[in-house]
């Protein structure tokens, strides 16, 4: 269920992935090294084939979307989001080890969760992630989200729309 989204923050411009863009399993296989992919889910790690981004990526693309997030118009991440009932969306990000501790994590979340509560289009939205990723569960309390439950080793955060 793909949904078109473009949007830009202060450093970044976050787009809908054109999933036929020359060059672009190269780059997902680059960035998803074992340090970036460690706390995502299994059918985010050890990508080494084109196919196994390409099968991936059309995983992705029946329940959500991703969107590729770039600086000054090269690449530093993604962000995905995934519609839930009630006007909710499952939202998660990754980001290039070389941008790291720059604020681009909170910047692009921030600016996510903006464009989608525009018009009412969100009421609620959740993030999963294992709680030893210290770095990604400061980016969302620092957005509001507030722990919610704990699953499979995973801890979910939601941050209700205003």
């Amino acid at each position: 269920m793909k949904i078109d989204i473009n949007f830009s923050t202060h450093r970044l411009s976050a787009k809908t992935l054109d999933r036929s863009a020359a060059g672009i399993q190269n780059e997902i296989m680059t960035m998803f090294t074992e340090p970036v992919s460690r706390h995502l889910p299994p059918s985010c790690q050890n990508f080494r084939t084109a196919e196994d981004v390409d099968i991936w990526l059309e995983a992705m693309a029946q329940t959500g979307s991703v969107l590729r997030l770039t600086e000054q118009q090269q690449a530093v991440g993604y962000l995905f989001v995934f519609p839930e009932p009630e006007n909710g969306f499952r939202l998660g990000y990754v980001l290039a080890e070389a941008h790291w501790g720059k604020g681009f994590a909170t910047e692009a979340m921030q600016g996510l969760v903006d464009y989608l509560s525009e018009g009412e289009r969100a009421a609620r939205f959740i993030a999963g992630v294992e709680p030893e990723n210290a770095g990604s569960v400061n980016v969302l309390k620092k957005l509001g989200f507030a722990y919610s439950y704990s699953e499979h080793e995973v801890d979910y955060y939601i941050l209700q729309s205003a």
